[in-house]
């Protein structure tokens, strides 16, 4: 059992590190795209999104070991839950910074993040049952 929990914790970890990561890499993604590097789209664009995701995510399941291991729940879980976070942290952007809103900002962004966070979780689940069969 208490192998169990460690497995669990450690994976947990993994996922939130991960996770985080994901958003670095928006974020470096995005120079790219407009063709120029500011420090400020990591306060502005970065900030808002991994922290609405880092702090709501958990509590809405994104976290939980079953969606960690299971195939069917991190599929659907992930994206939807990210769905969410991400129009708040998208509202909570143009609040904090006072910029327009833009729908096409808001779709390719959380599209993006939704697809970047779907393939990291992916990742993770194969490197859990691999971990699992040890």
């Amino acid at each position: 059992m208490q192998r169990s929990t460690d497995r669990n914790h450690l994976l947990i970890a993994l996922a939130v590190i991960g996770d985080a990561l994901v958003f670095v890499l928006f974020i470096a993604l995005t120079p790219i795209e407009h063709g120029s590097v500011e420090i400020e789209a990591f306060w502005r664009t970065g900030l808002p999104f991994a922290g609405v995701w880092l702090l709501a995510s958990p509590w809405l399941g994104a976290f939980r070991a079953s969606t960690l291991t299971r195939l069917r729940l991190a599929v659907w879980r992930v994206p939807f839950i990210w769905l969410g976070c991400g129009i708040v942290a998208v509202m909570l952007r143009v609040w904090l910074t006072d910029r327009t809103f833009s729908w096409t900002f808001t779709v390719v962004s959380i599209g993006l993040v939704a697809a970047m966070l779907l393939a990291w979780r992916l990742l993770l689940l194969l490197a859990a049952r691999r971990i699992r069969r040890d």
